[in-house]
């Protein structure tokens, strides 16, 4: 290849790289039909990959080459970027499959599993070998949502300290040693009163873990002539917790705003996460009207809220991945990428 030809391939590739977005996974349901999403890191480019994916869970493997998601029936899939070659990972009769996290080196995912054995529910967090399938038991917890930190060293999860009451965040070795709380038990709550934290995810530098804290309440009052139970929505808090100074931050956003999911952007400098408004201080008896769930982007030293979806829908899980790993957006469903280039 002579000189001129290597200045404009280059000069082809960073125009490429800079043009370049990193990439959001997530589940939607809209116009009432399931299925599996991706996006530009300003919402632009909104791409259904597939339907009759369930919206939970969607993510990406490290590396950028696989989605992993999940269809009715608890089974999980793997597909390329593009919605490609769809390839099944896991058989029926698992029982309720969680949030999937991958290892960083992407060989195994860890997930909770809850299943139904001689009528009596059983419940562990099982990692699994990606390439053969095989599943072991690292945990005989209650967990959910586990996350694997981005160092390879620890899973964090949410698990319930009490019966129906709280929850809170635990931490332990990726083969399952040593679990314990992360952040203290929120304490004995009144009657009827709940505080539940949950949805974690590590940051890229795996020093800090943004999560969720829902605070909620049941209250008795009259309904048509009956008494029964109301559901109180008290606070929808944004959270995040740092490793290396025990420190808990609130994010600055409206506490009438429901999380359904949430991941780190822009390399730790935001937030990206899905949510819909409830009301707050008000019983709620009976039918619950949904209102739209959007997708948003929240920047950590700034404080501003980007929304990044408005259709009428239900966005839900969202994971993304860095512009160092997916380089060049998918086009027209096909893939792109640096090695296909050079």
């Amino acid at each position: 290849m002579n000189a001129r030809k290597v200045i404009l391939l280059c000069l082809v590739l960073l125009l490429l790289s800079t043009a370049a977005h990193a990439k959001l996974v997530f589940g939607s349901e809209r116009n009432g039909v399931e299925g599996v999403y991706v996006m530009d890191d300003d919402g632009s480019n909104q791409t259904l990959l597939i339907e009759e994916g369930a919206p939970y869970p969607a993510s990406w493997s490290p590396d950028g080459t696989q989605i992993l998601f999940k269809r009715p029936g608890t089974v999980l899939f793997f597909m390329d970027p593009d919605g490609t070659n769809i390839r099944q990972l896991t058989e029926k009769g698992l029982g309720s499959i969680g949030k999937c996290s991958f290892s960083p080196d992407g060989k195994f995912i860890v997930y909770n599993r809850v299943w139904t054995e001689d009528n009596n529910q059983r419940y562990n967090v099982e990692v699994m070998n990606v390439k053969t399938g095989e599943r072991e038991v690292i945990s005989e917890r209650l967990a959910a949502f586990c996350d694997w930190s981005p160092d390879g060293k620890h899973i964090i999860f949410a698990e319930s300290l009490s019966p129906n009451r709280t929850s809170t965040l635990w931490i332990m070795g990726a083969d399952g040693h040593n679990p314990r709380p992360l952040i203290p038990n929120p304490g004995p709550q009144p009657d009827n009163f709940h505080i539940y934290r949950e949805r974690s995810s590590w940051s890229p530098n795996s020093q800090q873990i943004v999560f969720t804290e829902t605070e909620l309440k049941w209250e008795r009052v009259p309904d048509v002539g009956n008494v029964g139970n109301a559901l109180i929505y008290k606070a929808f808090r944004y959270m995040i917790y740092d490793r290396t100074s025990d420190n808990i931050r609130k994010l600055s956003i409206p506490k009438d705003w429901q999380c359904y999911g949430i991941d780190w952007m822009d390399d730790g400098d935001s937030v990206v996460f899905t949510a819909r408004t409830r009301p707050i201080d008000i019983p709620i008896v009976g039918r619950i009207d949904f209102t739209p769930c959007y997708v948003y982007k929240y920047h950590i030293k700034t404080h501003v809220i980007t929304q990044l979806t408005d259709d009428p829908g239900w966005d839900q899980i969202i994971d993304w991945i860095s512009n160092d790993v997916l380089s060049v957006s998918p086009k027209d469903k096909k893939k792109v990428t640096w090695g296909e280039l050079k």
